[in-house]
């Protein structure tokens, strides 16, 4: 339940068993939400990210209306990582699961676990519905941006096409039609 001082002793009253005073929720701020964020190796930061780690979050966007057209806007900055798949912070930091070889139970330590395909982020209530919408509508691909954690900054990041990237050269670019050829 708190921390353990090198040589205090260790009471009872200092330990807690799972239960409905671990887990997630007892970790969201009152007034803040958890939501999950899907994630693969390159849009998790190399599935580097753990809980308590500090994110912007960036959407790509499809309009529909080719490559040319999609954005990258920053969502959100400095958002608190709450977990890492099933790994959060105040968890028992590991999961009992039978041997697929033996059939015997074997426990896997969570924090050296990069098989994880979501991240839940800390974030408001406004927040929380504009990552719904995000998520729901399925063109849009989420990159978590890994920040320092004594970075706190927020900066005026507008969006961004491939036209700002490449600039004019996007005109010169060969357009490929049907079966590879050009237009």
């Amino acid at each position: 339940l708190v921390p353990i001082k090198r040589g205090e002793q260790v009471t009872y009253t200092k330990l807690v068993e799972p239960s409905m005073r671990t887990g997630l929720a007892s970790q969201v701020t009152p007034g803040k939400r958890a939501m999950s964020v899907p994630v693969t190796e390159t849009s998790g930061v190399a599935k580097l990210v753990k809980p308590g780690d500090r994110i912007d979050l960036i959407a790509i966007i499809d309009s529909g209306q080719g490559k040319e057209a999609k954005i990258a806007k920053t969502l959100f900055q400095d958002v608190m990582v709450l977990a890492v798949g099933r790994a959060i912070t105040n968890n028992v930091a590991r999961v009992v699961e039978a041997d697929s070889f033996t059939g015997k139970d074997k426990a896997r330590s969570l924090a050296e676990d990069f098989s994880f395909s979501s991240v839940t982020l800390e974030v408001d209530p406004t927040q929380a519905q504009s990552l719904a919408l995000m998520l729901a509508n399925g063109d849009a691909a989420m990159t978590l941006s890994l920040r320092n954690n004594d970075d706190s900054d927020r900066v005026a990041v507008q969006a961004t096409s491939l036209y700002d990237v490449i600039g004019s050269d996007l005109a010169r670019i060969p357009q490929r039609g049907p079966a590879g050829g050009k237009r």
